[in-house]
């Protein structure tokens, strides 16, 4: 490491960027950003668009930069293979505009680590650089698995610019135990399985839910998301709550006694939310399984359209009778959502508290 970038103090600066993508990223960088303000870091971070909002109001003890937008696009059919190909030269471009961002910054600030969530140009060869991912492989669709080669090839291009992959997962010996083939590659000798990643914490509260409706991900799926919860919701017995993910907003309506919809409940309140919830009902995003699972709850996963690798969990986690799923396109999706669901219990431990702890440990390897 270039000495010119080490500060001898107590108080190393660190410099943690993260994608944009609905608040998944957001809410899982959460607990590291959380802890390393605890322990009194420098810290600064770098996003975009409601990731940003959202975690400038998390934390507002913390610096933020902003940094140009990957504009990811789904339609209302999801993702156009077609679409996104031609896209990705717009996307290196993105990448380059960020890293000359980094690289400007580094000469007024002098960072001890950088850390990314997914935002490919966000390192330096001069400093530590942390890339932080489950999917080392994208889901292809159906019919055309033989193409995910492209994106193990497109991952190992700029996971070689950064020092290691931190992989929010445990290793089962092949892959990552939740993530399963999204993060199983050869070789994997720079890949660190750190453990999962939640903002939220198991309380012991009684559960006086009965449904939770959790909304997330980018638009406009996220609004279609909404506007199904808003009309299934009615209709289904017992004291119900609708989160909406949108942090430019903090309305709470109450249209009945057994309703409540939150536009954007804090951290602290979903995490009481979610303790108190018998059922949740949500996308299956990757950030929200890490919660489900470190919660220990019952929940019932329906994948964003077009999203392979949501489509993928939701299977994977079916067929280990942890949650079940179904799409959001199916017929029958009221009278489903109108059943009770009964899960096993999830038969192994998460812990997001261990994970810091590794984190942690590889960074006192440098700091």
């Amino acid at each position: 490491m270039n000495k010119n970038h080490v500060q001898v103090n107590k108080n190393p600066a660190i410099l943690f960027a993260v994608l944009n993508m609905g608040l998944g990223h957001a809410s899982r960088s959460l607990p590291i950003l959380k802890d390393f303000l605890n322990r009194n870091y420098h810290l600064t971070i770098a996003s975009s668009g409601r990731s940003l909002t959202f975690l400038q109001q998390e934390l507002p003890a913390a610096e933020f930069i902003v940094l140009p937008d990957y504009r990811f696009e789904y339609g209302q059919k999801g993702v156009n293979l077609a679409g996104v190909l031609r896209k990705i030269p717009v996307l290196f471009n993105i990448v380059s505009q960020e890293n000359r961002i980094v690289t400007q910054l580094l000469r007024v600030k002098k960072f001890n680590v950088i850390m990314s969530d997914h935002r490919y140009g966000c390192f330096n060869t001069k400093v530590p650089s942390f890339f932080i991912s489950h999917q080392l492989r994208f889901i292809a669709p159906a019919g055309l698995r033989f193409l995910e080669f492209l994106g193990i090839w497109f991952n190992r291009y700029f996971h070689r610019k950064f020092t290691q992959i931190l992989i929010p997962d445990e290793f089962d010996g092949k892959a990552g135990y939740l993530s399963g083939r999204m993060s199983s590659i050869s070789p994997a000798s720079r890949l660190n399985y750190c453990g999962i990643l939640s903002s939220l914490s198991r309380q012991p509260i009684t559960e006086d839910i009965d449904v939770l409706f959790s909304i997330s991900g980018p638009e406009p799926q996220r609004t279609v998301f909404e506007q199904l919860a808003r009309n299934i919701l009615p209709k289904i017995p017992g004291n119900k709550v609708l989160a909406l993910g949108k942090p430019e907003s903090n309305q709470i309506e109450n249209p009945s006694s057994d309703l409540v919809i939150y536009h954007h409940p804090s951290r602290q309140q979903m995490e009481n939310l979610f303790n108190r919830s018998r059922l949740i009902i949500s996308r299956s995003g990757y950030s929200t399984i890490m919660e489900l699972v470190e919660l220990q709850k019952k929940a019932v996963l329906i994948p964003t359209p077009g999203q392979t690798e949501q489509v993928y969990l939701a299977k994977r986690l079916q067929d280990m009778g942890w949650f079940h799923w179904f799409s959001q396109s199916d017929d029958n999706i009221e009278k489903k959502l109108l059943m009770n669901y009964y899960s096993k219990k999830i038969d192994q431990n998460f812990s997001t508290q261990s994970t810091l702890i590794r984190i942690n440990r590889l960074l006192d390897t440098i700091l």
